[in-house]
């Protein structure tokens, strides 16, 4: 029994003699501050500040049929569903290659005016990244064995999609694309969030005005998409019977006017059979233009509304990395380590 409360009694902690013990080893610390200050000037301080632009969206839920979004992106067949392009879906869409790859084109313009280029060229030739990154991407290049080429001699003469034959740095700028576009949905208020990330200020503010555009017009279209069909068969087959009416028509009275003194009984039954095609013609006419209308209304009806919450600004201040917050978490980190190790070393302050 006296030799658990004499265990017990090392482990008591007496400040008034670790607080001084501590404050002997300054040197220790001061060294550790040193090297902490010396890292982050050549680690922390070097990362590039990037900025930080939001959009955000608040579509109108609607009905029909969603899965054809997804079947055109390769994600599946088209299947019937309640809702005609659901928000938790969007992530999918936005990191499709298909969505990526037409973000390639896009005219970006530094804030200084420097550089007025494509996002695909600016982000191969133009985006910056610490010297260490750099380095170790240089290093990875050195250790791969070299890559034979992808023989697309077979792919002549025939028609991909823009997003089916890429080459090793499109893949890699697809990547980095994917990585600075970011998507939130609250499933509580419906509304989307899109947040882009950039090093320059101006670029990241095109990027996501763009981005949340391309996503607007995505979701019409493929809320429409049925719609548009019906509305452009309907219009179609509106042509069509208005044409055979018109010819019809053309054919009855050319008739009349052909035998209106005539009193047999051929006559007579020739104009009442054009008569009677007539109307049938007619009939079909004026059922298909009652169509059409309807098809444009439901077009209309299908058409989202789509509000913006919040669009595109160019933001006044960096979002990260917060160098003065790490390296003080890292000092704070070293002095805790240094005292560990006081502690560890010198057991003089157990009681």
């Amino acid at each position: 029994m006296p030799t658990v409360m004499e265990e017990k009694k090392d482990y008591i902690l007496d400040l008034t003699k670790i607080v001084p013990m501590l404050l002997k080893r300054w040197k220790l610390y001061a060294i550790c501050m040193v090297g902490v200050i010396l890292f982050s000037l050549a680690f922390v301080f070097t990362i590039p500040r990037y900025y930080t632009c939001q959009v955000m969206l608040a579509p109108e839920s609607g009905s029909g049929g969603m899965n054809s979004i997804l079947s055109s992106f390769g994600f599946g067949e088209p299947q019937s569903t309640n809702d005609a392009i659901s928000p938790n879906l969007y992530p999918d869409l936005m990191q499709s290659k298909d969505f990526i790859v037409s973000m390639f084109p896009v005219e970006v313009t530094t804030l200084d005016g420097s550089v007025n280029t494509t996002y695909y060229d600016y982000l191969l030739k133009h985006s910056k990244s610490s010297w260490y990154m750099n380095l170790i991407g240089k290093l990875k290049k050195s250790m791969q064995a070299k890559k034979v080429e992808t023989n697309t001699s077979g792919a002549k003469g025939k028609t991909y999609s823009a997003s089916f034959l890429l080459t090793e740095k499109q893949h890699n700028i697809a990547g980095a694309i994917a990585g600075k576009i970011n998507y939130n949905y609250d499933k509580k208020t419906g509304v989307v969030t899109v947040t882009v990330n950039d090093l320059d200020p101006l670029v990241c503010a095109l990027i996501a005005d763009t981005v949340s555009n391309k996503l607007q017009e995505f979701i019409m279209d493929y809320r429409t998409k049925k719609a548009r069909n019906d509305l452009e068969y309907a219009q179609l087959i509106y042509a069509q019977t208005r044409d055979e009416y018109e010819v019809s028509n053309r054919r009855y009275v050319a008739a009349v006017d052909a035998n209106w003194d005539v009193i047999n009984e051929t006559a007579k039954a020739q104009l009442e059979a054009l008569n009677n095609e007539q109307r049938m013609k007619y009939q079909t006419f004026s059922a298909a233009a009652q169509k059409l209308e309807a098809a444009k209304a439901k077009l209309q009806e299908a058409t989202p509304v789509i509000t913006v919450l919040q669009g595109a600004s160019v933001p006044q201040k960096p979002a990260g990395p917060k160098r003065l917050f790490i390296t003080a978490f890292l000092m704070a980190f070293a002095t805790f380590l240094c005292s560990v190790y006081i502690l560890s070393t010198d057991r003089s302050w157990r009681t």
